[in-house]
């Protein structure tokens, strides 16, 4: 009665075997670059026997962050019928989902809120032909790093982008967290750079903690100005950027790209070498992620910690 079973096994290995052999066309959208997240990918991907120039051929498309030009890189893979698409962010995910055919795999990174946005149906669930890795991070954590260096914060000022979606739902779930904890928050929603300067300076002497959200405004000089303000009233930083942080921003619980690239490298190998459709995969986060401390601000800022608190986090480099 074994028999059937372990020619079954066979079967499936040596089909495993043979895929693994076959020639694949993976297609990199990857926006403006994010080089640690390919490197993660290209990792996973030659763990499980994928690698480029042997049976794997990547399609490079151009970087950059215009839409028209990430949808004309999006055609370009869609042409040269690739067998599955790394997509980076989630308006670069969104454009690629637009463009490529049903049938083809996007394996996706680096999208903060991959069901809110409409991108798949869930986590555990995409219900389409996408699946990936999200640099969320559940809301809490933002809170446990902020108490573990700062116990007697009393009020919070985050700053996000007026008008973008994921960072405001970022901060709706901030202050719900911040009001149970007896913190106050204070909102502010700047539309450029120079109100982003004019309200933290305003809040200088009015908050204990400045945070900056990820989205585009902060990681597009926003938070390089409260970086500039910090050092000069003497008021930290929660960042929810590690660029940010290594930057000079003071502390913030992070995500590494290398990783949730090197998990999605994993998935894009799952879908390619066993044939498993992306609906029956799970999108993931990085669990737990890393509680990262810029040395330099926090000595600059003269905020003291206790030697198990310091064993407790990542510094940068």
């Amino acid at each position: 009665m074994k028999w059937p079973w372990v020619i079954f096994c066979l079967t499936l290995l040596l089909s495993r075997e043979s895929r693994a052999e076959e020639s694949y066309k993976i297609g990199l959208a990857v926006g403006s670059g994010y080089p640690e997240s390919v490197k993660g990918f290209k990792e996973g991907l030659s763990a499980a026997g994928l690698t480029e120039g042997k049976n794997v051929q990547f399609l490079y498309g151009k970087k950059g962050i215009d839409k028209n030009l990430q949808r004309t890189v999006a055609e370009q893979f869609k042409k040269a019928k690739a067998d599955l698409v790394y997509s980076l962010t989630t308006s670069g995910t969104a454009i690629v989902k637009e463009v490529i055919p049903p049938q083809t795999p996007i394996v996706f990174s680096i999208v903060t809120y991959p069901a809110d946005s409409g991108l798949i149906e869930s986590f555990e669930y995409s219900g389409n032909n996408l699946v990936g890795t999200s640099n969320y991070v559940p809301t809490s954590h933002y809170l446990s790093v902020a108490q573990l260096l700062l116990p007697n914060i009393s009020t919070v000022a985050i700053f996000h982008r007026k008008g973008e979606p994921n960072s405001k739902v970022q901060t709706a779930n901030m202050i719900r967290l911040l009001k149970r904890a007896g913190i106050k928050a204070i909102d502010r929603e700047p539309e450029n750079l120079q109100q982003v300067r004019d309200m933290a300076q305003e809040l200088v002497g009015h908050t204990d903690l400045f945070m900056a959200t990820s989205d585009t405004l902060m990681q597009g000089g926003g938070e390089s100005v409260l970086i500039d303000i910090s050092m000069a009233s003497k008021i930290p930083i929660l960042s929810a950027n590690k660029s940010g942080i290594e930057q000079g921003s003071t502390f913030g619980p992070v995500v590494d790209f290398y990783t949730l690239g090197k998990m999605a490298g994993d998935k894009a190998a799952q879908i390619l070498i066993e044939n498993i459709p992306p609906a029956k995969l799970e999108t993931e986060l990085q669990d737990p992620p890393i509680y990262l401390v810029n040395r330099q601000s926090l000595d600059k800022l003269g905020i003291q910690i206790s030697t198990k608190t310091a064993n407790q986090v990542q510094w940068t480099q």
